[in-house]
């Protein structure tokens, strides 16, 4: 060793080589020490990797691989340090013709031609290599071929199977230099252009997340994008994640595929920040990020990304991989956060509510125990309007939570506070419909205890209005009993706790309550407050009409009553003249036996007809006998229909396309699913079912499994009808739609992988370097085709347009192209 002395630091970086050349570390985590020999005499190197030749060959199995071969092999890893952009390249290729003739010198004579050609050949060599444990073999000099990896037992270490270059991360490692070369050329080094919120910042950030595969290598790359001015925190590792989802969530299934679908891609790579970090604490911390993450998504308004991190992270807790506590913490605090008009807007959106509850159920404030909490002491009115839409979207659950506050004894004693909160109890209960397993007596019993007389007006009016759900005798009692009870009230006014007008207006909603119970007897309750024509109770008469909604023909009793009233208010002669009595109370009588076409209610009314022609009672007589004799269900509102109609129809976005396929296959459907741009838009898909199965699908010029995949690999919004019906066209081979729609979850994470070393609009020229056919492609006039595009200039979306496949296909070619060098960017113009 000449020149510089020797120093700690050179001994440790020295060591650190011969650890990386028996793939005990991974190359990013040498680099420092690469470069720091690079400041040395090449002997330094030389000698390393002369004593670490040497103890491989001396080991018991070293023997079966030629000393060339270790040589080869070592100087293959240092230029790979290169290759991958982890040192300055023009300095190592600059140290490597210095060091190249010094190793030589230590090969056998008799292999050091072969060794020489195929060091000089280093430059041209794609990376490849076989599982964990690579050791670089050479090509003999007749074949001409390139160098090979071939896997050794001569290279295991006491790293074990987790030695650091394996096949899939020396591939990583490549494609990531390749963006870092791409976003170098791009001029996207520092300054506000690497902010998180630049479109090629969060491409770097994700692709950096999803391609490392353990804590160091994705602190190592996150360390690489610091260098270059990023900002590379987790917390903007979790927002790049995020929109890089797609948007849909996994749907539900009984498949043991559903799990592993879960968390491939985007959330893979959640998962591994999180569990991989060194302490709880710092897990702790970025499980917090990750739910910052959750939360800016669905401020945004993409609510199927939020739900699909949040499904994470209810597994991650589930799995304790998080401690509970901190977990806990961030869904009480964190849930402060979600912008009320998001809440309010997917709330109003029934079709959405699916989704949007497990985002309520996974925040603390948002379930219905802390929706309820908040409700009591919320005084802002939109607020609490807020809260009651929230808990409908809960359904059965908030309306069991509102049964068991309001199932707390009453006391007159309590506050205005206290009974607002109850009035709005009892309008949960009377919005949300009541589940088969709630009971019936327990209900009825808390809406009557609420209906009495005395109590605020705010909450009897809630509680009648509740009532009108239930039509058992107690129920029927306790409404006779209120509406008797007011009768009193108004006879004396100056003694009751409400105001006249108050109380007539409750008598108003109790008429209407018990008009709607099948009784004989509370109509007779009705018909008897309405004989009564008291003028502090209001128009008594006029409440009768509420009785027109029934079909009383089954009901004699009531019927002859109803036609004793209309004979009564029917004009009549006393001595000679014609005395007319109050018309709109023969006009109310009448509309009471509007549902009720039984001969003895049409013979009146048409005696009415013709007695009273002109007048306003002959008009509603003809309005009822001209419904009685239209067929039923045929209003004026109603148009003929056209065409087949949508069993299923909606927002894509919403339904997610997962779970829609699904759905249609669980239910063994057949029929066409047609799928068109947003607002009314072009069709643009089409897929036709026979009992659940894909027998068919259109997307564009595109056919069959590749036109399903591209639904996923391209999603686009827009809307969905399913209109039921056996295929005309005979069954052909019939897919199950659960593996294909795995297959294309699949095939949309690795899409995002290959866009970003081929992006949509990048300029793409060939290079010296031959193209070689993708491991899993063997259709030669595909790729023959695709060449032809992408080397006349077309950009990788170009080719999507142009080649008939589906757009992942097509990338993953134009991505291994650039990855072995046979593409590579085109030069911008001078």
């Amino acid at each position: 060793m000449t020149g510089m002395p020797p120093t700690v630091e050179l001994q440790e970086a020295l060591l650190e080589l011969q650890q990386y050349l028996s793939d005990s570390v991974a190359p990013l985590i040498v680099a420092d020490s690469i470069q720091l020999l690079l400041r040395y005499p090449p002997e330094a190197v030389a000698s390393a990797i002369r004593a670490w030749t040497g103890a491989q060959y001396r080991s018991v199995s070293g023997r079966s691989v030629p000393v060339s071969d270790y040589l080869f092999h070592a100087l293959k890893k240092i230029h790979m340090m290169g290759e991958f952009n982890l040192v300055p390249r023009q300095a190592l290729e600059a140290y490597f013709e210095q060091l190249t003739p010094i190793v030589l010198g230590l090969c056998p004579e008799e292999d050091r031609e072969t060794l020489k050609e195929n060091l000089s050949r280093l430059g041209e060599t794609p990376v490849t290599s076989s599982p964990v444990q690579t050791m670089f073999r050479q090509a003999s000099t007749a074949e001409g071929t390139r160098a090979a990896s071939v896997p050794t037992e001569d290279f295991r270490t006491a790293a074990g199977e987790d030695a650091g270059t394996s096949a899939e991360a020396l591939r990583n490692l490549r494609r990531f230099s390749l963006l870092l070369e791409r976003l170098e050329a791009q001029g996207v080094l520092g300054g506000r252009s690497t902010s998180p919120a630049n479109p090629i910042a969060t491409e770097a950030l994700a692709f950096a997340a999803r391609s490392s595969h353990s804590g160091k290598e994705l602190e190592n790359y996150l360390g690489r994008l610091k260098s270059m001015g990023f900002e590379a925190g987790t917390d903007n590792l979790f927002r790049a994640l995020a929109q890089s989802l797609p948007g849909w969530v996994v749907p539900a299934s009984a498949s043991a595929g559903a799990a592993g679908m879960a968390e491939t891609g985007a959330l893979g790579a959640m998962r591994r920040i999180i569990t991989e970090a060194e302490d709880p604490v710092e897990g702790a911390r970025r499980f917090q990020e990750m739910v910052k993450a959750v939360v800016e998504r669905f401020n945004e308004g993409s609510l199927p990304q939020a739900v699909a991190m949040l499904e994470l992270a209810e597994r991650l807790v589930a799995e304790k991989k998080v401690d509970t506590g901190s977990a806990e913490i961030v869904r009480r605090r964190l849930g402060e956060t979600l912008e009320a008009e998001q809440l309010r807007k997917f709330a109003e959106k029934p079709d959405q509510h699916e989704l949007l509850r497990k985002v309520l159920r996974f925040f603390t404030s948002l379930t219905p125990e802390g929706l309820l909490e908040d409700l009591q002491r919320e005084q802002k009115r939109d607020r609490r309007r807020l809260i009651l839409l929230l808990l409908e979207v809960h359904g059965a659950p908030a309306r069991a939570a509102a049964h068991e506050q309001l199932s707390r004894p009453l006391s007159t004693a309590v506050g205005e506070e206290e009974w607002f909160f109850r009035r709005n109890l009892l309008y949960v209960l009377r919005r949300i419909p009541r589940s088969a397993e709630a009971s019936f007596e327990d209900e009825a019993d808390v809406f009557l205890r609420h209906a009495q007389l005395g109590l605020p007006l705010v909450v009897l009016k809630e509680a009648i209005a509740a009532l009108s759900q239930y039509k058992d005798e107690k129920t029927e009692e306790g409404l006779i009993q209120l509406l008797s009870g007011l009768e009193e009230m108004l006879g004396k006014p100056d003694e009751a706790p409400y105001e006249a007008r108050d109380m007539r207006a409750l008598l108003d909603r109790i008429a209407a309550t018990i008009a709607r119970f099948p009784s004989t007897r509370a109509r007779e309750a009705l018909i008897e407050h309405a004989g009564k024509k008291q003028l502090q109770l209001g128009d008594t008469m006029a409440r009768l009409a509420e009785l027109g909604g029934q079909n009383l023909s089954e009901d004699p009793e009531t019927v002859d009553r109803l036609l004793g009233l209309l004979k009564a208010n029917l004009p009549f002669k006393l001595l000679g003249v014609t005395l007319r009595q109050k018309e709109q109370n023969l006009v109310a009588v009448i509309d009471a036996l509007a549902g009720t076409p039984s001969p003895s209610v049409r013979r009146a009314l048409e005696e009415i007809v013709s007695r009273l022609r002109g007048q306003e009672a002959a008009k509603a007589a003809s309005r009822v006998l001209a419904g009685f004799d239209r067929p039923p269900g045929s209003g004026e509102a109603a148009a003929p229909a056209e065409g087949p109609s949508a069993s299923l129809q909606g927002d894509l976005d919403v339904f997610g396309l997962p779970a829609l396929l699904q759905s249609l296959a669980a239910s063994a459907a057949s029929g066409t699913l047609t799928i068109r741009e947003a607002k009314g838009g072009d069709v643009f898909a089409t897929l036709v079912l026979r009992e659940g199965k894909l027998q068919e699908c259109r997307r564009g010029n595109l056919r069959g499994e590749e036109a399903f995949y591209q639904l996923f690999e391209r999603p686009s919004p827009g809307q969905f009808a399913f209109v039921k019906g056996e295929p005309s066209k005979p069954p052909a081979a019939l897919r199950e739609i659960l593996p294909l729609t795995f297959e294309a979850m699949r095939r949309y994470d690795e899409f995002q992988e290959a866009a970003a070393l081929a992006p949509d609009s990048t300029l793409l020229e060939p290079s010296a370097t031959k193209p070689t056919p993708h491991p899993a492609e063997k259709d030669g006039m595909f790729l023959q085709a695709l060449w032809g595009r992408v080397s006349q200039g077309a950009t990788p979306l170009d080719c999507e347009k142009a080649v008939a496949s589906d757009s992942y296909r097509i990338r993953r070619i134009l991505a291994h192209w650039v990855e072995q060098g046979a593409l590579k960017p085109r030069a911008p113009a001078p």
